[in-house]
């Protein structure tokens, strides 16, 4: 399946994607917020390999799709859409761009998009995300997308050592 915006598209992952996501997914910053080790080729290529071989949705009920700007066939972000609790209709959502794309408004466009897919295709009833406390900018996408915070989780992950609070970010249909 391929999703659509204005500027985006949205697609399954292929195994010619590793190098374009190690390209930001290994560097310090991209963990920063994340209860991930730091990554690097190998784990990228790891990653890659497993979405392309479970397909959409994965075993979790994860839909993984590579964020590309336009015709440029290299992936500068991802975005995740999970259905958690079937029986309920609940869904998250997860995203991350390569840092030189942020700030342009495609992480809040790949977003809307992948609630539109999460309500309308999939038929969920409410979606949310989380981000670390500190991480501004995410939530400020939540926000952009239409997505309203609900709260604040305390102690919500160990991340290298240290128990982050995160914001929590719910849209209903």
């Amino acid at each position: 399946m391929i999703l659509m915006t204005e500027r985006l598209t949205l697609r399954p992952f292929e195994a010619e994607d590793v190098e374009a996501l190690a390209s930001y997914s290994t560097k310090d910053d991209f963990v920063r917020f994340m209860p991930l080790p730091p990554q690097t080729l190998e784990s990228t290529a790891k990653f890659v390999g497993s979405v392309v071989a479970e397909g959409q949705p994965n075993s979790k009920n994860d839909w993984h799709f590579a964020i590309q700007l336009g015709e440029i066939a290299q992936p500068i972000g991802t975005i995740r859409m999970g259905i958690r609790e079937p029986d309920h209709r609940q869904g998250d959502a997860g995203f991350a761009l390569h840092h030189e794309q942020r700030r342009k408004g495609y992480a809040t466009e790949a977003l809307r998009r992948i609630l539109a897919f999460g309500f309308e295709e999939l038929s969920l009833e409410r979606i949310w995300a989380t981000a670390d406390i500190i991480n501004i900018a995410s939530w400020r996408v939540m926000e952009k997308a239409g997505m309203e915070r609900e709260g604040i989780m305390r102690h919500h992950r160990l991340i290298r050592g240290e128990w982050r609070d995160f914001v929590l970010y719910a849209r209903i249909r």
